[in-house]
């Protein structure tokens, strides 16, 4: 903070490992012997959504892990070796399947990994069937546990059920946008989709359900589990404001809890606008008394009543930006609303409201967008460049950045035939082979 300059702050983004809640809680005794804290540190910890929405969906998961690994053994063994990745492509042109997805093998630890598995599994089931008969050590390494077909029923399942989830991880991932306003409302369609898994006819996707509402109620459960700033970002988008957040919140709780949760939030950002406005004040070189100002300026010249009674109504004006925010109208909601520019547009309207908004939707609702940046790394030093230095590394990693940079949200997963045919064209030829591989140095 001493480096780059930084005098208060907000709040901290972090998974939900057990370590960062230490670290944070460590981290939160030297700040506030700094006095360096928004609304006294009450807002500091945020706990990745990505993260949290991982635990729930593993929790689902738990019922199907048999079917799961059935499918996972299949993909490795045709991702095994060339020679088996190609009798299989084989087989899908016997079988006439057209799609050009690639097959997938996952990270068991990562839940969207297992969706982008299952996804492309099911499509090429008639494949593995084929597979069977071309291939004799296919079926003499599975026998048995080779996945039936209600393993892959209730693989389409799955994906259908997991899809939701995926995409609204994607969307709050995001690094081109602000995310903070987007936590609440699609905390609330997870919900909903909850609520409709429980009611199911299917008694699995029944089971699912009930045992990820479980774990969603661990973590946003009751407003007293959730960070305010995530529902302070939802009243100041200018298409939700207060009335979208408290008759959200009742749909699913109950009135008296919706009724408690416009108190604590309007309370918060009537707390935000105090310690902003004073921070203003003293920035400018001193509390600002604007009736001593009327004054000066009427002892330095002779002005006429208007003039004076205007600078007054002013003054008071200035004062009510909270209550002439929430007094307009909504904005029509558009999915391709600019919300950042709207405030960029607007802050000559609500000078104050403005700068607690460019602090509060610049809060990261996700760790996953940093993580993914750094998982790169896997890619760049393989066994073919493990004596690239510190320094190569770092401008290998940046210069891909900055060459894929682009308009578009950033995806939590790379186009994985992309970077298989990339990798054909530079494995055939010897020249960039040569060009790429750094020379072996050998210690005597």
């Amino acid at each position: 903070m001493d480096e780059w300059g930084l005098n208060k702050v907000m709040c901290i983004t972090v998974d939900n490992a057990s370590s960062n809640d230490t670290a944070v809680q460590q981290l939160k005794k030297k700040l506030t012997k700094k006095n360096a804290f928004v609304l006294g540190g009450e807002a500091f910890h945020m706990r990745c959504f990505a993260h949290i929405l991982q635990l729930v969906v593993k929790d689902g998961l738990e019922s199907a892990q048999y079917s799961i690994r059935r499918i996972r053994d299949v993909v490795k063994y045709v991702r095994g070796s060339p020679q088996r990745l190609e009798m299989f492509k084989k087989c899908c042109e016997s079988a006439n399947i057209k799609s050009k997805a690639s097959l997938q093998l996952d990270y068991p630890t990562r839940w969207n990994s297992t969706y982008l598995m299952l996804e492309s599994a099911v499509v090429y089931q008639k494949a593995f069937d084929k597979l069977e008969d071309v291939d004799s050590k296919f079926l003499g390494e599975f026998g048995n546990d080779m996945p039936s077909e209600v393993d892959l029923t209730k693989a389409r399942n799955l994906t259908r059920f997991l899809k939701r989830f995926y995409d609204v991880t994607c969307k709050i991932s995001g690094s081109l946008y602000s995310t903070s306003n987007l936590y609440f409302p699609e905390i609330m369609r997870v919900l909903k989709d909850l609520q409709a898994f429980q009611s199911s006819n299917d008694l699995n996707l029944a089971e699912m359900g009930r045992m990820m509402r479980e774990k969603f109620d661990k973590y946003w459960g009751s407003i007293q589990k959730m960070n305010v700033m995530l529902f302070i970002a939802v009243v100041l988008d200018p298409r939700y404001k207060m009335d979208y957040l408290a008759a959200k919140y009742k749909s699913f709780y109950s009135e008296n809890d919706a009724n408690d949760l416009v108190t604590r939030v309007t309370n918060s950002l009537r707390a935000l606008m105090d310690e902003y406005k004073g921070n203003e004040q003293v920035g400018m070189g001193g509390v600002i008394n604007p009736s001593n100002d009327v004054e000066d300026m009427v002892e330095d010249e002779e002005l006429d009543d208007y003039f004076i009674e205007r600078e007054k109504e002013q003054s008071l004006v200035s004062k009510g930006e909270l209550d002439r925010y929430f007094g307009e109208l909504p904005e029509k909601y558009t999915h391709d609303f600019d919300l950042l520019n709207w405030w960029k547009v607007n802050a000559v309207r609500y000078p104050i409201l403005s700068k607690v908004a460019k602090d509060v939707l610049a809060i990261q609702s996700s760790t996953v967008a940093s993580e993914s940046t750094f998982s790169t790394g896997g890619r760049t030093l393989d066994r073919f460049r493990s004596s690239l230095t510190p320094t190569t590394t770092e401008v290998l990693i940046c210069c891909q950045d900055w060459l894929r940079s682009s308009s578009k949200p950033i995806q939590l997963e790379e186009t994985i035939e992309d970077l298989e045919s990339l990798e054909s064209e530079i494995t055939q030829d010897p020249e960039i082979v040569e060009s790429v591989m750094p020379r072996t140095r050998v210690d005597c």
